[in-house]
């Protein structure tokens, strides 16, 4: 682990250059411990590495097929943050035993927290559901954009796969637990909004199977005159007039970014707080 850290520091730094090689090092790095060790994966992977490698498939553009591997990511980013909410409750509850023993021993060299740093900690407990209702709807409207993408993507045979992993048990007679993190510790509100989330993503999808049995014979036409590629794109476009997409892209994006730097500052200002205490020393 110590060996990569050495190779990843000047990927993640200020480089002139894109260096492809060590961005797909990182990728194949988490790849590999979310297939491996799932259950491990907070202890192994730094928040650093998953901010920057979520930050990296977000821009220079939005790489959609890769919406699984962040909807892992998000799901650990989930986990440091409830991780930091759980720690701030502690450090609430030792700043209200210090204070009264400040009280009884005038004379003792404890030091508190500033009353700055007191709503900030207290602000991270407060928010605590304001914030996990955030990562759901991100973590829903990946899945329906990914979903959207798929069904023109070259990859479309996966879709059925990606479905079930996104709404479990959405095939009768098929319960293949999903394979993402994000699925495990649904509360049953969150539950909820995912029920509706595959309703809403069921109808959309029938729409589309009824408009391409439509256009079948268009299609077929459109093969004789003009090429694979030409037709292909021609679809494309006629599927996009049809069916634009859930949401803007730009939109979600931001939204992300927005959850992404909650937690980045929430983790930043913690160790920055209580430097001594490693307060999230099990993630580095």
């Amino acid at each position: 682990m110590q060996d990569f850290h050495h190779t990843m520091v000047p990927v993640m730094g200020m480089c002139t250059e894109y260096n492809a090689e060590g961005h797909r090092a990182i990728y194949d790095h988490i790849s590999s411990i979310l297939e491996n060790e799932p259950a491990s994966v907070e202890a192994q992977a730094p928040p650093a590495l998953v901010f920057y490698a979520m930050r990296n498939v977000l821009r220079p553009d939005f790489i959609l097929g890769q919406i699984p591997f962040l909807l892992d990511c998000l799901a650990m980013v989930d986990t440091f943050r409830r991780y930091a909410v759980k720690a701030s409750s502690d450090a609430l509850s030792w700043q209200e035993y210090y204070a009264k023993e400040l009280i009884s021993d005038s004379d003792s060299d404890m030091t508190l927290l500033t009353e700055r740093e007191l709503k900030k900690v207290q602000d991270y407990v407060t928010n605590d559901e304001r914030d996990r209702l955030h990562y759901i709807l991100v973590a829903k409207n990946l899945c329906l954009l990914h979903v959207y993408y798929l069904v023109t993507a070259p990859e479309s045979c996966m879709l059925a796969e990606h479905l079930n992993d996104y709404f479990p048990g959405c095939f009768p007679g098929h319960d293949i637990p999903s394979k993402l993190l994000f699925q495990h510790g649904l509360s049953e509100s969150e539950k909820q909004i995912m029920e509706e989330t595959y309703q809403e993503c069921k109808e959309w999808i029938l729409d589309v199977t009824q408009w391409e049995e439509e256009r079948e014979e268009e299609q077929e036409r459109l093969l004789e005159t003009l090429t694979a590629e030409q037709a292909d794109a021609t679809f494309q476009q006629a599927f996009r007039e049809r069916f634009p997409p859930p949401f803007s892209q730009e939109e979600l994006v931001s939204d992300l970014d927005d959850y992404l730097d909650i937690v980045e500052r929430m983790i930043r200002r913690l160790e920055d707080y209580f430097p001594s205490a490693k307060v999230l020393d099990r993630f580095k």
